[in-house]
């Protein structure tokens, strides 16, 4: 918001916010932003223009319906910051003829298009932590904590996090287990390697690719149980009633997304949005403005929306090694 709210102020464009997102946009919550909008909202956690579930642009003729509120407030361009859902929009907006770029902004990081995209690697931070902090208590007290991160369809934050955070198993919906593998891990580690605690990561969605599994009935049960109760939680219950080891478990939920963005996604950020208007002002549509390598390119959205970018077998073979 800053960024592109700056480079409208120094263009002598004037600058303008939908808040509460499309619904937002209908409802006429749309006003013109001045600079003091935008002080000191680089530190801030959240969005100063609220965000929203909004139920347009999932019938044929909401394009439109959308392109005419655009209109009607006068707004000449857009730039739409979000995740999957979001860009999907900014697609659909873009083949009804209406000027919009792309913000690739989700902490899951599974935009493709994007190297990374704005709030991941604050997440991945936040779990860092947790891992370091929840270290202590495992270690004194004999115990296996069980920490899940968000990540319903991929494991980035799981698995970046185990890597830097040294977890000693890390369950992604990207790659199949069973729990007797968990238990067979764990049982290796405490009995064989003689350590008295572990650190167990999962991403919320992990269970899902699980219960696919050809396994036996009580088992299916069990990965059932898991995903209804709560992903971590369960799992700490499995691991004491087949183990009998003392287990807890940390959710960290919506701290993930509560915490003051670290440098590396404010300058993500400058980035990605200071091209985005680039873009616009240069009369392009229908793209996402996304990191490759060092340089920020114009990924058109047709190739962004609909897709996955899953955790590698090769980049998830790091997370194995520290396990």
């Amino acid at each position: 918001m800053r960024v592109i709210a700056r480079r409208c102020f120094e263009a002598q464009i004037e600058a303008v916010g939908i808040y509460d997102s499309w619904d937002g946009l209908l409802k006429s919550a749309v006003r013109t932003l001045g600079r003091g909008d935008v002080a000191g909202i680089a530190q801030r956690a959240g969005t100063i223009l609220r965000s929203a579930r909004s139920r347009l642009f999932l019938s044929p003729g909401d394009p439109q319906i959308a392109k005419d509120a655009l209109s009607k407030h006068g707004i000449d361009g857009l730039v739409v910051v979000g995740g999957n859902g979001s860009q999907t929009a900014a697609a659909m907006l873009a083949e009804a003829g209406f000027p919009v770029v792309g913000v690739p902004k989700t902490i899951d990081n599974d935009l493709v298009g994007t190297d990374q995209s704005v709030g991941f690697q604050t997440a991945v931070e936040v779990a860092m932590q947790a891992l370091d902090a929840l270290r202590a208590t495992a270690e004194s007290h004999s115990r296996v904590m069980v920490v899940e991160v968000m990540g319903r369809h991929v494991g980035w934050i799981a698995v970046e996090a185990a890597i830097a955070g040294g977890a000693d198993i890390a369950l992604i919906p990207e790659h199949d287990f069973t729990l007797d593998e968990i238990f067979e891990r764990l049982h290796t580690r405490h009995e064989v390697h003689k350590r008295n605690y572990s650190i167990v990561i999962v991403a919320e969605g992990a269970m899902d690719s699980a219960k696919k599994l050809d396994v036996n009935r009580g088992t299916r049960d069990v990965l059932g149980r898991l995903r209804l109760g709560g992903v971590g939680t369960m799992l700490a219950h499995e691991i004491e009633r087949k183990l009998g080891w003392d287990a807890r478990c940390t959710t960290l939920g919506y701290l993930q997304r509560c915490a003051a963005p670290i440098a590396p996604d404010r300058l993500l950020a400058t980035w990605l949005s200071d091209k985005a208007v680039d873009f616009l002002l240069a009369g392009q549509s229908g793209v996402m403005a996304g990191l490759n390598g060092r340089t920020v390119e114009a990924m058109p959205l047709k190739d962004v929306v609909g897709k996955l970018k899953t955790v590698t077998d090769d980049y998830f073979r790091l997370a194995k090694i520290f396990g």
